[in-house]
């Protein structure tokens, strides 16, 4: 008999994620809840097991999931980068409705969670588009061009494709402040840094003595409810260094 874990613990990548996923359906576990590895060190006192990235494992459950329902992938991996507190218990919920033949025995619940699912990606998504609405690049700057951001959601994987088409020919940063990395696009190389590159030390620590302002720039040319323009403008505000 399998036995059931109280608690699974994982590395926080999506990657992991998806590896978490794979056990949880191959070996038919029902864990009480899932941590973050960070986090681990707060649940000791639970039966708790770590589940490793494999790439394989994670490859494994993104391409069966996308052939039976894409629509429900992308609502999922929109959803995980939310970083609601305690998402991945229902997203593993969340995936149980269409990866698994498995009987209803709440319907009610399965709608409340399949709804919740689709209202947080789509909050995600729409944060995506208003950044890339809103965020350009002075064609006029110097050098590279460089920008932070400190979003709602962990949305850098998300707009990196836009950017990185959009501004091809073009060296750029753009840096989450909130969660400590940026992407950063070289001669057609795009990678993720987790330090601060030091062109941004003075930006992101608004040092006074500063006269340089990012060549990256806020528009405010997109039609947006009040609320938004609001933010929008305080967002530009905070970022722009005189």
């Amino acid at each position: 008999m399998e036995h059931i874990n109280d608690t699974l613990n994982y590395d926080g990548s999506f990657n992991g994620f998806l590896c978490l996923l794979y056990e949880v359906q191959v070996r038919n576990l029902k864990p009480v809840s899932i941590s973050k590895r960070e986090e681990s060190q707060e649940v000791l006192f639970l039966d708790s097991a770590y589940i490793p990235t494999q790439i394989k494992k994670a490859r494994l459950v993104w391409n069966s999931m996308r052939s039976k329902n894409y629509g429900a992938l992308k609502q999922l991996y929109f959803a995980f980068l939310s970083e609601e507190k305690n998402i991945e218990s229902k997203l593993v919920e969340f995936c149980g409705h269409f990866t698994r033949n498995e009987a209803v025995t709440d319907q009610k619940t399965r709608l409340d969670t399949t709804l919740h699912i689709e209202q947080l990606a789509a909050l995600v998504e729409r944060e995506k588009w208003a950044t890339e609405r809103r965020l350009s690049l002075d064609p006029c700057g110097e050098n590279s061009s460089i920008c932070s951001i400190r979003p709602k959601y962990n949305i850098l994987p998300l707009i990196s494709k836009f950017f990185r088409t959009r501004y091809k020919e073009q060296e750029w940063v753009i840096y989450d402040s909130l969660r400590g990395y940026g992407l950063h696009h070289k001669n057609g190389t795009l990678t993720f840094n987790s330090a601060p590159p030091k062109q941004l030390e003075p930006f992101l620590t608004k040092m006074t003595g500063s006269t340089s302002r990012p060549n990256f720039f806020l528009t405010s040319n997109t039609t947006e409810p009040k609320a938004e323009k609001k933010r929008a403008y305080t967002s530009q505000r905070k970022q722009a260094v005189a």
